[in-house]
């Protein structure tokens, strides 16, 4: 009698333990028999049910196709897929690679902070200048004659108000204002002067920039940027004044 009672307890404690366990089902049917199962954004976390490790295994949500809890509760990977579409909030820091400005001498980073509901935000560009001779600008339009104009700036730095209309998201149009504010050399060429004069001279620009903006991933951004507006020189003429355009390219970190 002891030995049947005994047999009986086995049973149920081994019934219990199939039972307390987590299944996570794949998409190929195969399962994995888990437990302190954790779920962090596109990834599960878990340990085997039968390792005693400690061991942290993971396996990528998209391969899932619902989870078994002990309590019975089934729960799919595409509701999980959803609820996250749904509850994911855009990082709102970007570190931004300004790539074109390698074409006129320039390294330029800025850091844009994302405000409020994502429709608003500030930027702010630093540029150095590096190279002896002043480089054509790729998309001058000044005013006048002067279409030979150089500038080789050596050092800028400046803020960006940045609109976004549809807020963030995988595409978004944006535009703004923005004023830079340097300091570099100004030359323009002459039939008349073999060597042009350079001068050093400090500007302020103000500028309007439309752009779009595409984040194939979560932590990745590219931008197509156009802008045009004004520079004044102060040390050229006395205050010269030119128009200007300008095509960005640029590859931004989001976090």
């Amino acid at each position: 009698m002891v030995k049947r009672t005994v047999f009986y307890m086995l049973i149920l404690m081994t019934s219990f333990q199939v039972y307390a366990q987590d299944v996570i089902m794949l998409n190929n049917r195969a399962k994995i028999e888990a437990k302190e199962i954790v779920i962090k954004g596109k990834i599960i976390n878990y340990q085997e049910y039968i390792d005693s490790t400690g061991i942290q295994y993971s396996v990528a949500l998209s391969k899932v196709e619902y989870i078994l809890f002990q309590n019975g509760e089934k729960v799919f990977a595409s509701d999980l897929f959803s609820n996250q579409s749904k509850t994911m909030v855009p990082a709102k820091n970007l570190i931004t690679f300004h790539l074109l400005d390698f074409a006129i001498n320039n390294f330029t980073l800025s850091y844009e902070r994302i405000l409020g509901d994502g429709k608003l935000s500030l930027q702010f560009p630093i540029s150095f200048g590096y190279g002896d001779e002043p480089a054509k600008v790729l998309f001058p339009t000044p005013f006048g004659d002067e279409f030979n104009s150089r500038f080789a700036n050596k050092f800028s730095a400046g803020v960006k108000f940045n609109i976004y209309p549809t807020r963030q998201g995988k595409v978004r149009y944006f535009f703004g204002p923005s004023l830079i504010f340097g300091n570099g050399d100004y030359s323009t060429d002459s039939y008349y002067a073999y060597q042009p004069k350079l001068i050093n001279t400090g500007f302020l620009a103000f500028l309007v920039n439309n752009g779009i903006m595409i984040t194939p991933i979560e932590h990745f951004s590219l931008a197509l940027i156009g802008s045009i507006g004004a520079r004044h020189f102060f040390s050229v003429e006395s205050g010269k004044t030119l128009s200007v355009a300008q095509l960005s390219f640029n590859l931004s970190y989001r976090f």
